[in-house]
This record gives structure tokens, sequence and C-alpha cells, in this order.
């Protein structure tokens, strides 16, 4: 298995929007939640964005993991067409990391 390092972001966003939608949004199971980014770590343009991730239950990461066509197509029928094509575009639009400025938002964005 791979060793990803957790910065303290990635860490507030997966807290914050677990606790927002507080269930898989592909089965409904409320435990083992864990976000899943459709377009991978590298995407820094769209690694915070909401339509980026989804919040699915361990097995269903693991299913969508395993079957990326499969999570496409789940995902082009959450979205549709338009919103899919819109968030492929950012994806591919570049964006350098800003660790500090990407905390700060967070903090902001869901503080309660």
């Amino acid at each position: 298995m791979f060793n990803i390092k957790r910065r303290q972001s990635d860490t507030l966003f997966s807290k914050a929007l677990r606790e927002k939608i507080g269930k898989c949004e592909r089965c409904g199971k409320k435990d083992n939640l864990q976000v899943s980014h459709f377009w991978g770590r590298r995407h820094e343009s769209v690694r915070f964005s909401e339509e980026n991730c989804d919040i699915l239950c361990f097995g269903c990461h693991r299913i969508f993991t395993e079957d990326p066509p499969l999570y496409h197509e789940w995902k082009l029928k959450k979205l549709g067409e338009k919103r899919y094509k819109i968030l492929k575009l950012k994806a591919q639009t570049y964006c350098k990391r800003d660790e500090k400025m990407a905390v700060l938002y967070i903090k902001k964005k869901y503080e309660k």
C-alpha cells in the first residue's frame, strides 16, 4: 500500500465534508465514511471542490477504485453532462498548491 502524507488541509476538508454529508452518497450507509476524489491528488485545482469529491463508505469507495468506468458512469449521472464537463475542465487547469491558503479557506467555509 502507498504511504500518502496527509496535509492539514486534507484532514480538515475530509472531516468537514463527512460531517456535512453524513452518509454514503451511493448506498446510504453512515459508518466508515471516506472522501473519494474523482480527480486525484495531482489535480490541485479541484482538490477541495465539493463537486470533485464524493462521500462513500469503505465498500463503495473500494468498488469505484477497482472499477473506474463504473465510477465515471455514476459521477456523470450525479452531476449531469454540463457540470461534469466543467469539473473536467477545472481539473485540467493548473493550480499551484498553497497549503496555508487552503487551510484558511476550509476553516472559513466550514466553520460552525
